[in-house]
């Protein structure tokens, strides 16, 4: 008993271990820093945004190892004088992995790296198939409770007329080819008009 535990353990650690690495070996196959999926998305918590345009970022309240530091990479960006023609156009939103605390943190969290951004609360039932709707993964961290382990990647959602939302591209955090994501959002925009 005590070999099929140990096998089983070993295994959600490789699980840990693989599926961040096989993300990032994807990703780096692209020279363009993004993934094409254009698919119909199921989010509901989403939807209440003003514009049909929208970024999102997953991770969660506290996260200084990579939430942090992206949010603020994030923020500037959003705010830079190469986004500010298309900012009108797109929201901004982070959805908070970690349903163990209150719900008007997230907004709290994501307004503190830029007043224009938003904060979304998930309970535990809502988080659930969110992994497989955005290629999201997300764990409780083995290495402490109060963390989560999570992919760090930049979403791009458009409203269609109809109200659905599409997850149009992924892109990766790390170098984000700022260039390319305000080209995709210059090319949706004209698309619709």
């Amino acid at each position: 008993m005590n070999k099929k535990i140990t096998l089983a353990v070993l295994f959600f650690i490789f699980l840990l271990i693989a599926v961040p690495a096989i993300q990032s070996l994807f990703f780096a196959q692209q020279t363009t820093g993004k993934i094409i999926v254009d698919k119909n998305i199921d989010a509901p918590y989403l939807a209440s945004s003003d514009k049909d345009l929208i970024l999102v970022f997953f991770g969660y309240v506290g996260c200084v190892k990579v939430c942090s530091p992206i949010l603020k990479q994030l923020s500037d960006f959003y705010d830079s004088a190469e986004f500010s023609p298309i900012q009108p156009l797109v929201s901004f939103s982070f959805v908070n992995l970690m349903p163990q605390l209150e719900s008007n943190q997230p907004d709290l969290f994501a307004k503190s790296f830029n007043p224009k951004f938003k904060g979304i609360y998930l309970s535990q039932k809502e988080l659930m198939g969110i992994d497989r709707q955005f290629s999201l993964f997300f764990s409780n961290s083995l290495r402490d409770k109060g963390e989560i382990d999570h992919s760090d990647h930049l979403y791009l959602l458009q409203r269609q007329k109809n109200g659905v939302l599409v997850l149009k591209n992924i892109y990766t955090t790390h170098t984000l080819n700022q260039k390319i994501l305000i080209e995709d959002i210059r090319k949706i925009q004209k698309e619709t008009e």
